[in-house]
């Protein structure tokens, strides 16, 4: 292993360091309980200064009470919890099945999961709630005051009744009739919305929606925040590990570039194709009818961000915002919308359209977001999907990815090889050259160049097997950390969960560090500072040259110890990727040094059997 080999793995290490300590959110404060009942928040509704508000004494409060009756809704998908009174989802928890029976996004408390996957959090109180778009309307007051009733006391689906519809409606200052129809499928995420309006005056009085501006119409909200997927030792230590903010939260899409949380001055009036909220791997989208002509806002008052790890973005609010209208007397409006509130995959949400419009694309599946290396990830799931479909394990999946890496990277790593051993055949000349210029640096680097020129030498050979790696390497990072694939799939024994550090055994304590806090044994960072220890031994010792054998030996004794740390909760399937990467480069070493003696000269192949022979 060359200088340049070991300032490669060094960089990395810098890197990966560098990586923990920016986004390992280290000094985040110690969690809220989510079983801990929180206060209900209080939304003022009078015009901000107190005038001309009758009630402006008496601010309006949105309130939750816990006898308020609610609306059960259960499929073989999901089970949702409605407040009737306020025609608001207060839980929405995924229940569905694996062939084999076993749970696929439950309350995994027993294992590595803590938090049953209810995406919103105990003090949302805006998901699917209206709003209209101009606050100081007498109507919105009335409308944020209004009772809403159910037609329905419960819903449950399954194989036999495969589709129902729960129907809330609220009558608002004896002018307005407001409905809320939706319709729920049992083996579906998609729940599908229809608002309507209905003027119920009998004269020839017109009922405008919204304010004066023809965008400012009605609001359809959902938030505030989303509940955060935490494993069991971010909540033991109150600190969130591979955590981009950035990443969750609002976001919405308005057909070109990426989605965005925010939109620029000039594309705040952009009709979008949905907006929604997301976390590390499921999210919830509203999608409108695009005749609507719906444009997107970020409702994001200016408080104190809550220190609860449980709920991300806990201060932010989606917004769809549709344009004015008005109703003459006895006329009604309905508006469709669709809902997806479910787990990020990629092929389900493929098959996602827009209401009414089918033909229209509204690529949904851009709310997965893999980061710089974004197209080596989307090209690595689908290998890895691939391997998948032959062994039904994703630790497999992961195994055969390394060896495949291995194998089409072994020109380049045979390349270094061959200049290493060069190398070492230049040795001799190379300490005769820093003797003769022991005082002029300047013509020292000159005639080493030289002699590397002549001989055919690359210096920095030793990096090349590491760059087609290094996108792997973060790509791998990014799915780990966002393709609900990997969330949950079991690899075997006691590593149940490919995206969460694996528990050998767990401790009755925890033991504080730098850099991390040590709650449990796990196996395979142990394992893999074992092999990255043979590996020094079987790679270093067959590459190394006399120059760089002491200078190797320094750096890279502590080399294993560092990978145990740094590793130690991390991804077990990041882990498991590395741990193959270690035990197929000695592989590979082995394969090169036994079949192949390019760069040897002829003495020296010669000379090796003598040497065996005695």
């Amino acid at each position: 292993m060359g200088s340049r080999y070991i300032l490669a793995v060094v960089l990395m290490l810098v890197v990966m360091i560098g990586w923990t300590l920016i986004f390992g959110n280290r000094f985040a404060p110690e969690p809220t309980d989510p079983t801990t009942p929180e206060q209900t928040p209080q939304t003022n509704t009078s015009d901000g200064n107190g005038e001309n508000d009758p009630d402006s004494a008496q601010p309006q409060i949105i309130q939750v009470n816990p006898d308020d009756p609610v609306i059960q809704v259960t499929t073989d998908t999901y089970e949702i919890a409605f407040n009737e009174k306020l025609a608001i989802a207060k839980q929405w928890e995924f229940t569905e099945k694996k062939e084999n029976g076993d749970l696929r996004f439950p309350d995994r408390s027993d294992t590595n999961l803590i938090v049953p996957m209810n995406l919103i959090p105990e003090a949302a109180l805006n998901c699917l709630a209206i709003r209209l778009g101009n606050e100081n309307l007498q109507l919105d007051l009335d409308l944020r005051r209004a009772t809403w009733d159910a037609d329905k006391e419960a819903i449950t689906l399954s194989e036999s009744r495969k589709k129902d519809t729960l129907t809330f409606t609220t009558t608002i200052g004896d002018v307005l009739k407001v409905a809320k129809r939706l319709t729920f499928y049992n083996t579906s995420y998609t729940v599908d919305l229809e608002l309507t309006f209905e003027n119920i005056t009998d004269n020839s009085q017109l009922v405008q929606i919204g304010g004066n501006e023809l965008s400012n119409g009605y609001e359809l909200r959902w938030g505030a925040g989303i509940t955060a997927d935490i494993l069991i030792h971010e909540k033991d230590s109150g600190k969130r590990g591979r955590y981009d903010p950035k990443k969750e939260g609002s976001k919405t899409y308005i057909g070109t570039g990426k989605p965005k949380k925010e939109l620029k001055d000039e594309l705040a009036y952009a009709n979008v194709l949905w907006a929604g909220f997301n976390n590390q791997y499921f999210t919830a989208v509203m999608i409108p009818d695009p005749q609507l002509q719906a444009t997107y806002k970020l409702d994001k008052p200016e408080t104190k961000a809550s220190t609860d790890i449980f709920v991300s973005a806990p201060t932010e609010t989606t917004v769809l915002t549709i344009p004015n209208f008005q109703l003459s007397s006895q006329q009604k409006e309905t508006h469709s919308f669709r809902l997806y509130v479910g787990p990020k995959d990629d092929a389900m949400l493929k098959e996602i359209t827009a209401p009414n419009d089918p033909e229209q694309p509204i690529n949904l599946s851009k709310i997965i977001d893999f980061g710089f290396f974004g197209p080596v990830a989307w090209g690595m799931l689908w290998l890895v999907k691939l391997i998948y479909n032959f062994f039904g394990n994703y630790g497999i999946s992961i195994i055969v990815l390394t060896a495949l890496v291995k194998i089409l990277s072994f020109p380049l790593t045979r390349k270094a090889h061959v200049s290493m051993k060069k190398m070492q055949q230049l040795q001799p000349q190379l300490v005769e050259l820093k003797e003769k210029f022991r005082d002029d640096p300047q013509k020292l680097n000159k005639a080493t160049m030289r002699i590397y020129k002549e001989n055919g030498v690359n210096p920095l050979s030793g990096c090349i097997p590491w760059l087609p790696q290094l996108p792997i390497f973060w790509a791998l990072f990014a799915l780990l950390g966002t393709a609900v694939e990997f969330r949950g799939a079991p690899f075997f024994l006691w590593i149940n969960d490919l995206s969460a550090p694996d528990v050998f055994v767990k401790l009755p304590f925890t033991i504080p560090l730098i850099f991390l806090d040590i709650d449990a044994i796990r196996f395979l960072p142990l394992l893999n500072g074992l092999t990255t220890w043979l590996q020094q031994k079987f790679v270093g010792g067959m590459s190394a040259t006399p120059a760089t054998t002491n200078m190797q030996a320094k750096i890279m004794q502590f080399m294993p110890l560092i990978f145990v740390f740094l590793f130690y909760n991390w991804a077990s399937g990041f882990v498991l990727y590395w741990l193959c990467n270690n035990v197929f480069t000695v592989a590979q070493q082995y394969i090169q040094t036994k079949y192949f003696h390019d760069g040897e000269t002829e003495e020296t192949q010669v000379t090796k059997p003598n040497r065996k022979q005695k």
